[in-house]
């Protein structure tokens, strides 16, 4: 991001405007507005739908509001908007040189055996920096050299290494190492209410008995917790491939409302505003036309 701003700094200079509080204004407005872009057009449409979308965008929200000024609530932060943690794979190339010429960067996520005082261990973990832990981004978005590999579907099955998480201590009640435990806890802690109450608040008709009946001999079938039940609907509703129409409308509305509530959005002060900087395809802007422009890819 850093880049993609320097970059967009000298397109700005580049087109005629000398006065520098100017470069960096118009700068900072266009750096917003495409990334607002590909949220609204890209990250949203593949993450909860087009359709669902296009109702939000132009029959208004049903559900999220507020009075002064836009929040995240918890149903987003606590729940629905943890739906990626079902799609961490194990381990990632980060890199197919390693960065020093020395052959790829090939690791798992996590690994809690290893020394967290290494400077450079052989996992994912953030925190570390060595040459081959920098990431070639071909290997996470589709550059049209099919390195990338894409994400897990959302569904109920979380990677084996998220259960044991490197940076948690002690294994305490209070402190687990496993994510999901983790996120489960954070379901009592903030007092959510359960998937179907909250299917049935929107008016959308909540997952049957049967439809969660692994979960029987713990008597969450009827009263399952949020997050995975978010995680079930969009298993079952759309095959894992987006968000359900519970936890796609959650996470819709939120990134819309926010952005609608923003009063230096492209939403908000110029809705009808496609991207100016050079991409892909004339008025649109991607995640691999940043990362082009920003020289990273």
């Amino acid at each position: 991001m850093l880049k993609f701003h320097n970059a967009v700094v000298d397109h700005v200079s580049a087109s005629g405007i000398t006065n520098p509080n100017e470069v960096f204004d118009e700068a900072q407005r266009l750096v917003r507005w495409h990334y607002q872009w590909i949220i609204v057009h890209e990250f949203l449409p593949r993450t909860v739908g087009q359709t669902l979308v296009n109702d939000i965008l132009k029959n208004g929200r049903k559900f999220y509001d507020w009075r002064n000024a836009p929040f995240i609530p918890v149903e987003f932060s606590v729940a629905a908007y943890r739906f990626g943690h079902s799609q961490v794979r194990p381990g990632y190339i980060a890199n197919f040189n390693g960065n020093t010429g020395g052959g790829e960067f090939r690791a798992h996520l996590f690994n809690a055996a290893l020394d967290p005082n290494d400077p450079d261990p052989n996992d994912l973990r953030g925190g570390k920096r060595a040459p081959r832990r920098f990431v070639d981004w071909p290997t996470f978005f589709d550059l049209g050299n099919n390195k990338f590999k894409p994400n897990k579907r959302i569904d109920t099955k979380l990677s084996t290494t998220l259960f044991a998480l490197p940076f948690t201590g002690p294994n305490l009640p209070t402190n687990p190492s496993s994510l999901a435990q983790r996120n489960l806890l954070r379901h009592l802690t903030f007092s959510l209410p359960s998937g179907q109450r909250v299917a049935r608040a929107m008016e959308i008709t909540p997952l049957s008995a049967a439809d969660l009946a692994d979960l029987k001999p713990l008597g969450f079938d009827t009263r399952t917790p949020l997050w995975f039940y978010l995680l079930k609907e969009a298993e079952l509703k759309k095959d894992g491939k987006t968000l359900g129409p519970v936890g796609g409308r959650i996470v819709a509305e939120v990134f819309l409302g926010i952005l609608h509530g923003d009063t230096m959005s492209y939403l908000r002060q110029d809705p009808d505003w496609t991207p100016t900087l050079p991409g892909g395809q004339s008025n649109d802007f991607k995640m691999t036309d940043l990362l082009r422009f920003a020289g990273v890819a």
